[in-house]
């Protein structure tokens, strides 16, 4: 079996720290620099769909850690089990038995959450003509 040569002398494909400048030899390609790292590149500013740093008061408050520890409350109460169809673990929803938008003081009050598997959660906001 022949093995290519690098135009250095080494094995194509040998096993190096340099192994990533070392495959543009044999094809005389050199790896592409870039202006900034990737994270820096594609971060904030950087990103063609950066707004400026704005984000919703609705996202704001859905993503605190009152949220979190609101939805983890209402499934150790609930014992991580759907109380709709019974199913138990996997995929649990929490949901706002009355609605999160209207009634600003029910938000992270732990009786107004249920916890439902995904499905029942579906069929929950289905009959309500929700999304």
């Amino acid at each position: 079996m022949d093995k290519k040569v690098c135009k250095d002398g080494r094995i194509w494909g040998q096993n190096n720290k340099e192994s990533h400048s070392h495959l543009g030899i044999l094809s005389g390609r050199q790896p592409k620099k870039r202006k900034y790292p990737y994270a820096k590149w594609n971060s904030r500013e950087m990103n063609p769909n950066w707004k400026g740093g704005i984000s919703t008061k609705n996202h704001l408050i859905r993503t605190s850690i009152q949220a979190q520890l609101w939805k983890q409350a209402v499934l150790a109460r609930d014992n991580w089990t759907c109380q709709h169809c019974g199913r138990r673990g996997g995929d649990m929803h929490v949901h706002h038995i009355k609605a999160f938008a209207t009634y600003i003081e029910l938000r992270f009050a732990i009786d107004n959450g249920i916890t439902l598997c995904s499905s029942c959660h579906r069929k929950e906001h289905n009959k309500k003509g929700w999304r």
